[in-house]
Order: structure tokens, then sequence, then C-alpha cells
């Protein structure tokens, strides 16, 4: 056991293992979750409606929230934790108390113009389906707000590396929205399963409340807008938050596509991606949030080597385990499908739609995986402003690739269009990151080379 975990220990960031297992665990719900949809629903019309009615709201909190806190706010939190602990426990109170006032407001923007949104987001919906899309919606609308709270406490507890309640987190909510689905179903149909979302997201939040008794920072609500670390905070978030929506309008463009295909493509790619997640998040995500707060501590330190040392050793486990997930989950897409989704509503043709799809997304795993570790890398460096020219670069393949191929291919010119456009992204912050390490590693000893971001 010594020499298993010297091994982990060298190969892998502190926290990685941890990460990694409770992240195959809220899979492991999530699959539950995806079963009871399959087996209840099908990949049919009710199913396509409550999909479809996440696109926006998931969307605004993207925008609005996670592009301000997955970048920035580890790295700034950290910075100021070194020189004055008591300026770092305002500036994560002020954060917390900023992102639950924005996302109220953005939420109640959104209940108003709900009806205009049935365009944007399901052109092809039928008037029973556009009907029961808004429902949907607008009861999506109260998740944001208390995602918004909890993702500003996940960000202290990464930076403390806090690890076990902000990985339990995701796994509530999947407990809260199977839930809701298995008890709530036979009286309110598709409706439950916005029930069972909204208890989801509010034990998403709680779990992270309870892990916060412990944390250095005390639990209330402040706003301190005279501290200069928010000013440099909202300054590193304006070029993600520029770069944030480009993953959500990426999938709000495949479902325009997929809802001008055959009826169940809009099911057909959700369920596929979820699975095609699954690797990404377990290496990619696991490996690069454990190593974020070590990069951050290792970059205001001025620690340069171990920060180009901990890139690339977690580069290297990302590659290694991400190409052998990807082949394995590309061989395995038919059987996988059948066994786990198979039955019930979810038929034969469903099976192999949803399977195809799959397996053209099992390309995109490697590049997907590595992306989490350049982007942060380069955010440790509180450099945001390269992160949104690979991600514009990336998105603009993307759309040109899936409109090229929807023709030829039909759905699997999403996955196609998606792994092309994910491999350009991740290839250009990759070659940014090794630019930066081979800079600062030139410039005189004791001195970074200041972020241009």
């Amino acid at each position: 056991m010594s020499r298993i975990r010297a091994l982990l220990a060298r190969f892998l960031p502190q926290g990685a293992v941890l990460l990694a297992v409770l992240t195959l665990a809220s899979y492991a719900a999530g699959l539950v979750r995806d079963r009871i949809f399959a087996r209840t629903y099908g990949a049919g019309p009710e199913l396509d409606a409550y999909n479809a009615a996440f696109i926006l709201p998931e969307l605004a909190l993207d925008v609005l929230v996670a592009s301000g806190l997955a970048a920035p706010f580890v790295p700034v939190f950290t910075s100021l934790r070194r020189d004055d602990a008591a300026a770092a426990i305002r500036f994560a109170q002020t954060v917390l108390t900023l992102v639950i006032l924005v996302m109220g407001i953005a939420s109640l923007v959104l209940l108003l113009l709900a009806p205009a949104t049935v365009g944007l987001i399901a052109p092809g919906f039928d008037a029973e389906n556009r009907e029961r899309y808004l429902d949907l919606f607008r009861l999506m609308l109260v998740t944001p707000i208390l995602f918004a709270a909890s993702i500003a406490l996940g960000e202290i507890l990464v930076a403390e590396r806090r690890f076990l309640p902000y990985a339990l987190a995701p796994i509530m909510y999947n407990v809260g929205i199977v839930a809701g689905t298995v008890l709530l179903h036979d009286r309110l149909g598709i409706m439950a399963a916005a029930v069972g979302a909204v208890i989801g997201a509010a034990l998403h939040l709680g779990v992270r409340v309870v892990g916060m008794l412990r944390s250095s920072v005390p639990l209330r609500l402040r706003l301190d807008l005279r501290l200069p670390a928010l000013r440099e905070f909202l300054r590193l978030m304006v070029p993600k938050m520029l770069s944030q929506p480009i993953e959500p309008l990426t999938f709000l463009f495949f479902t325009n596509i997929a809802t001008t295909l055959a009826a169940g493509s809009v099911s057909s790619v959700s369920f596929a991606r979820n699975f095609q997640s699954v690797p990404v998040a377990f290496f990619g995500v696991s490996i690069s949030l454990a190593a974020f707060p070590a990069l951050s501590a290792a970059w205001a330190a001025d620690d340069r080597r171990s920060f180009r040392r901990q890139v690339r050793t977690s580069a290297a486990s990302i590659t290694v385990f991400a190409v052998a997930a990807a082949v394995g989950l590309a061989v395995i897409a038919p059987l996988m499908i059948e066994v786990l989704l198979g039955g019930g509503a979810f038929d034969a043709e469903d099976v192999r739609v949803t399977a195809s799809v799959l397996a053209a997304f099992a390309l995109a795993v490697p590049f997907d995986a590595l992306g989490h570790l350049t982007a942060r890398g380069l955010y440790a460096t509180h450099n945001t402003v390269q992160p949104v020219l690979a991600s514009l670069a990336g998105f603009a393949v993307t759309v040109v690739a899936t409109l090229a191929l929807v023709g030829p291919v039909g759905v699997l010119s999403i996955p196609l269009g998606f792994a092309a456009g994910t491999a350009v992204r991740t290839g250009l912050q990759g070659l940014l990151l090794m630019r930066r390490m081979r800079d600062d590693a030139q410039a005189p000893a004791g001195r970074a080379v200041p972020a241009p971001g």
C-alpha cells in the first residue's frame, strides 16, 4: 500500500484519487437517472422538452457565475490569502453575495422572457411540446440561483483543498432528480423530473454548506466593493465571461440542429454526451481540478519549476488514461447502451442511434480531458485572455464541421463536429501554455513574466 501511495503521489496531484472516485459515484448516480428517464419516457418528445428546458438556465449560470469563478477565483484567493487572510475572507464573502444577487436578477428576467425563448431553443417542436417546454423552463429557473451559491462555496472549498464536500454535491443533485422522478411521475409526468432537479439543486447547495462549517471562511453575506482583489477578480473575469458561453452555445446549436432531425435526436445526443463525459470528468476534470490549487500556489510563490513539473506530470497522466478510455468507449458503445438504457420505451432503434452517436463522441475524449488541464494551467498564471482565443477558434471549427456533415451523416455530424472543435481548442491552449512556461523559464531568476490577461 505504501508503494501504491508513493506511485500515485508521483503521478497524480493531491486529492485526484478522491475526486475521481466521487466523480465515478456521481456518474453512477447519473446513469441511474438516465436509465430511469429512458425507461419512463423513452427518447421522445417529453424528454426532448425536458432537455431543451435546461439550455438557457444553464447558459445564464455559466455566463454570469461559473465563468466568473472557475478561472480567477482560486488564483486570486490563493494569492490574497498569502498576504492578508482577513482580506481573503472578505473577498470570498463578497463574491458569494454578488453571485446570488446577479443570478436572482437573471432568473427573473428569463422568467419574463420565457415565451420568446421557444423559437430560439426549440424551433422544431410542435405546439404541444412547446407548451410543455415552457412549463418546464419556468420551473427550472429556480435551480440557477441555488447553483450560483453552491458554485461560489465550491470554489472556496477547492482553494482550501476540501474536496470531499465539493465532490459530494453532484451526487446529491442526481439523487434529487431520481427521487423526484420516481416518487412524482405518476402524478406529474415529465414535470416530476423538473421538481426533482430543484430538489437536487437544493441538496447540492446543502452539502457544500455543511462542508463550509470547517472552512477558514465564515459563512455569511457581505458586500465589500472597495477590495482591490475584487477589482483584480473582475478584470480577470471579463475575458473568461466572453468564452464561457461557448460550450452552452455549442450545445444550444446542437439542440437546434437535432430538433430538425428525427424525433428523439435531442435525447440521443444528450444520453451519448453524458456517457462521453464520464472518462473526461474521471480523468481530465479530477486531475486538473486537484492540480489547480497547487498550480495557483506555485505561481503565487514564484516557484516556476514546481509549476512546470505539475503541468507535465498531470498532462502525461491524463493523456494515457484518456486515450485508453476513448478506445474502450468506442468499442463497447453498442453493448453499453443496450445494457444500461435499452428496454421499456427505449427501443432497438433508440439503442442503435444512441450507440452510434456515443462511438463518434469518443473521438473527443482525449482532447476534452486535456483541455481542462491546459485551461486551468493558463488560469493559474492569471491569464484569461488566451483561453478565450482558443475557445473561439474551436467553436468556429465545431459549427463549420457540423453544418458540413449534417447532410451526409445526419445526427452523427454533431459528435464529429464536437470532436473537431475540441481538438483545435485544446491544441491551441496547449501551445499557448507551453509558450507561457518556456517564456517564463527564460525570464530572470526570481521574476515572473507579466500575465497578459
